[in-house]
């Protein structure tokens, strides 16, 4: 199809249904949360009380939209509200994302709703793929996954950094290496779930671009998922056709330039 930037009536309605929340809710409070420092866990649930923090609404603006319009509109929006809130309120995505490229429809049936949860029931997702020496070069992963055939479980070992969402997440999408011989053909994604012992958040790093919204340095130690929670899991002899995990910042890319528009 030709490509049109004229926005229909329905792109034009929630534009203006974002901007709305914009200028009512984000701008008047953007001030005091960005000198606080933490998550706005208010203005998220006020996001999620009106379904623009949710993931219906990710996926109805992301994969049922052929001109590739809704997303972006509605980013350039909420950013023009405040940078760090609209990363706040948005940050979920990647792990949903990352789950929608990699899972079964089971999977992601499953874990893509429990990234946001309800209005009454807040829940975060976070998408690991960044390291200390590892951040564009995914190929230099460390993070290491080891089946133990014995428990029938992935044990995760490693550090992510600049993870938005990471530590205080519900729902982390971790990518680690199973073969590193490999090196990024080499990689599988796997599901934390919540409460798992093994993961922990030893530092928070805040960012001058979004201080509000938090990129801590998470550690996987022992981190064990069973195997009903590995997407696309690594097969030496089908390594052809292996779709790396971190396929899933290509997507959203497009959408999220808006950002520094608003």
């Amino acid at each position: 199809m030709d490509f049109n930037p004229e926005l229909n009536e329905d792109q034009l309605q929630i534009q203006q249904w974002v901007h709305d929340f914009a200028t009512e809710v984000v701008r008047p409070v953007a001030a005091d949360w960005d000198e606080r420092e933490e998550t706005p866990w208010p203005v998220i649930e006020a996001a999620a009380e009106i379904g623009l923090y949710s993931w219906e609404f990710m996926a109805e603006a992301m994969m049922n939209d052929p001109t590739g319009l809704t997303m972006p509109v509605a980013l350039e929006e909420l950013f023009w509200g405040d940078a760090g809130i609209g990363l706040s309120i948005m940050g979920s995505g990647l792990a949903a994302a990352g789950i929608a490229a990699s899972g079964t429809p089971e999977q992601v049936m499953e874990w893509v709703p429990q990234c946001y949860g309800t209005p009454e029931n807040l829940m975060l997702g976070a998408f690991a793929s960044s390291e200390p020496d590892a951040g564009s070069d995914v190929a230099a992963i460390r993070t290491r996954a080891v089946y133990e055939e014995s428990t029938d479980e992935w044990v995760i070992n490693g550090t992510k950094t600049w993870i938005t969402n990471g530590g205080i997440a519900d729902v982390h999408v971790v990518v680690a290496t199973v073969d590193p011989e490999l090196r990024s053909r080499g990689h599988a994604s796997f599901v934390i779930p919540p409460g798992n012992p093994g993961l922990s958040q030893p530092v928070i790093q805040r960012r001058l671009f979004s201080p509000i919204a938090a990129y801590p340095e998470t550690v996987y130690s022992e981190g064990k998922t069973s195997l009903m929670n590995v997407f696309r899991a690594f097969e030496k002899e089908n390594q052809a056709t292996h779709k790396p995990p971190c396929r899933p910042l290509s997507p959203p890319a497009p959408p999220w330039a808006p950002k520094p528009l608003g």
